[in-house]
């Protein structure tokens, strides 16, 4: 049986496959590479589906898809539908149209058995959902962008208006945020006048006028907006764990997603509080074809699918070759001598963060790291690194460091000379690093161990300037001759080393 996930929305559009037994995925912009992508109409899914898996209209059983109508100019006269919209009669082919909030919670589901229940929070879901609580498939709490305002629209615009701060896309104004925050101070007294706020108002906590009428003077509250806003996403982690205390408890194994789900400093405050959070590397919206999917799955009662390999799981170029141990060597060198690599393995992973197969990796321990990285990665200076770690070894760079596979929480870090990936609040985003996950990876940092005896590395997203992350080899060679960029290595092809090309 052959069923097809579609997310056709304004950003990040994304396709699942399952043919009853295995499950593939594919997101367009590793295909177009214009970061965010969405299809501006609904057939040339078609055409993707046949190019990918070669599989034609006539072979799908049956489609499920999650649809911002306004991007194709459908009716909007039923926005308040769950779980979902049997053969939905706006699309020129069978479907049904799934909540959007559902298919968030769905996709948890498919790589956990012991879930529950849900929290999904984003900037808004089908038009006017900002936060819903799901358990055994039941919506138990809603919370509408016209009565409680959203988080994600809250913290991405209102808050990010206030910098200034620019992005081709809306959708990365808020982890440029995050990462400017840090560099605030908490405004204790502040602090406590917003205790009488819970989430369910939580508009009123990004209410720039409170600061303003709390300094008495305009100006002096502008010269302090990163106080502000170090304060109020203090704050808004506190609510985050009062809200979840109302509908869950400590031990209970929680699924969490949406585009606020991303955000690994309110992660981590949650995790303390939930040690069962579970959070996915596609908790926004690349994982909605994934719970589109799953929603068909179900109807027919079909096995859980087999996600080899997971999260490596993108449809994209991957090397016919893995790394020889001469190769991991060479490579491990080159990271000892400060020498910049970009490394591309197998199939990429879902999702925005860089875990061992799409990655730019760099010496962490050499004091111009994130001079170097910058200029090739062509980003803001007061952003962070993210680190990968052998996870045995975890506990010797960072305190109390917890199982992190997928990059979305954050420690102290215990090494002071670590200064590529210590942000200024002295904490890193890191990456556990197993054998059982990437087993390519982890030979690569017990190689860099062996020349080093340090087991930590310097891991950004293989993306350039604005673009996605690379899932073909010709994205590699258009940086081959990149000054600042000594290494490209494409499976076991060298395909530059030390500043020369070997592709003739």
């Amino acid at each position: 049986m052959n069923l097809i996930g579609l997310r056709l929305c304004e950003h990040d559009s994304n396709i699942s496959f399952y043919d009853g037994k295995n499950f593939y995925y594919y997101k367009s912009e590793r295909d177009f590479q214009t970061k965010h992508h969405a299809f501006d109409n609904l057939w040339e899914w078609k055409e993707i589906v046949y190019k990918v898996w070669n599989l034609k209209e006539k072979d799908i059983d049956d489609t499920a898809i999650v649809l911002d109508p306004w991007r194709h100019k459908l009716p909007m006269n039923n926005e308040e539908f769950f779980p979902a919209i049997e053969n939905y009669p706006h699309t020129p082919f069978k479907a049904s149209r799934l909540n959007h909030h559902y298919a968030h919670a769905l996709s948890t589901e498919v790589m956990y058995d012991d879930i529950k229940g849900h929290i999904i929070i984003d900037g808004y879901g089908d038009w006017n959902q900002a936060v819903t609580i799901i358990k055994n498939n039941k919506v138990i709490k809603k919370l509408r962008v016209s009565e409680n305002e959203s988080l994600g629209q809250l913290y991405s615009r209102t808050a990010a208006k206030a910098f200034q701060i620019q992005a081709p896309h809306a959708e990365d104004i808020a982890g440029k945020l995050m990462g400017l925050q840090s560099y605030g101070r908490i405004d204790q007294d502040f602090y406590k006048t917003l205790n009488r706020f819970t989430f369910e108002n939580i508009g009123d906590v990004f209410n720039t006028g409170l600061f303003i009428d709390f300094k008495k003077n305009e100006m002096l509250a502008g010269l302090e907006k990163l106080s502000w806003i170090a304060t109020i996403h203090k704050k808004t982690g506190e609510l985050l764990v009062d809200y979840f205390k109302k509908f869950f408890k400590k031990n209970d194994s929680i699924g969490y997603s949406g585009g606020v789900a991303q955000n690994v400093l309110w992660n981590t405050e949650l995790k303390k509080h939930f040690p069962n959070l579970k959070i996915l590397p596609y908790c926004a919206d690349e994982g909605l074809s994934v719970g589109a999917v799953e929603y068909l799955r179900r109807k027919y009662k079909l096995n859980k699918p087999i996600i080899e390999n997971f999260p490596y799981s993108q449809s994209d170029e991957a090397p016919p070759t893995q790394p020889t141990s001469k190769t991991l060597k060479q490579v491990a060198k080159a990271l000892s001598n400060n020498k910049l690599v970009l490394w591309y393995q197998g199939h990429g992973e879902i999702g925005p963060r860089a875990l061992g197969n799409r990655s730019i990796l760099f010496n962490p321990f050499n004091k111009k790291a994130r001079e170097i990285v910058n200029r090739v990665k062509n980003r803001e200076t007061y952003r962070p690194f993210g680190a990968s770690v052998l996870k045995e070894d975890a506990h010797r760079y960072l305190k109390n460091p917890i199982d992190n596979p997928y990059m979305l929480y954050v420690s102290d870090i215990t090494n002071s000379k670590l200064y590529g990936i210590k942000h200024v609040d002295n904490t890193c985003r890191y990456q556990t690093v197993d054998i059982d996950q990437s087993k390519t990876f982890y030979n690569l940092l017990k190689e860099f161990k062996k020349v080093t005896g340090e087991s930590i590395l310097l891991n950004t997203s293989l993306n350039i300037g604005g673009k996605p992350i690379m899932g073909f080899k010709k994205n590699l060679l258009s940086l081959i001759e990149h000054p600042d960029i000594d290494m490209i290595v494409f499976g076991n092809e060298i395909i530059k080393k030390y500043g020369k090309s070997n592709i003739n």
